[in-house]
């Protein structure tokens, strides 16, 4: 006697018959046959959804790219400050006078004294610079670099 195969029956479906007992090297499924995969295909046969940043990971990306770049602009100072050229210490004082400050001078007349036809104010800068005062405040028996006017 012959028995039909069983079938398997859902709401909404067509009727299909229950796999039976299949030979050995036989696929499963025409579905799941022995064909390459698409590339670009996640589990499935779905296309891969591209990626997708949250609030804060753009906010990480958008730090680390920020970063980066001081990175690159503190790594690139630094090179262009060792490449350069400083004078030696004796050609930067050749243009330079060591003077005493005598009692009752103030900067204001020591820099009037070192060069008299330049702007006060700009040789008041350079003797600070050249000395590293922390003020414009000058004694007596101080001894200071000045340009020579």
């Amino acid at each position: 006697m012959n028995a039909l195969p069983a079938v398997a029956l859902t709401c909404g479906s067509e009727v299909r018959p229950r796999p039976g007992p299949r030979p050995p090297g036989h696929p499963r499924h025409p579905r799941h046959s022995a064909r390459p995969r698409d590339q670009g295909a996640a589990r499935g046969g779905t296309p891969a959804a591209p990626l997708r940043l949250t609030r804060r990971g753009r906010v990480v990306a958008a730090a680390a790219a920020a970063l980066l770049v001081t990175a690159m602009s503190l790594l690139a100072a630094g090179v262009a400050q060792a490449t350069s050229h400083p004078l030696s210490p004796h050609a930067a004082r050749q243009n330079l006078v060591q003077v005493i400050v005598r009692p009752g001078q103030s900067l204001w007349s020591v820099a009037e004294g070192a060069d008299p036809d330049q702007d006060t104010h700009a040789v008041i800068q350079q003797i600070i610079d050249l000395n590293a005062l922390s003020s414009d405040v000058v004694f007596a028996g101080q001894q200071l670099w000045v340009p020579r006017g």
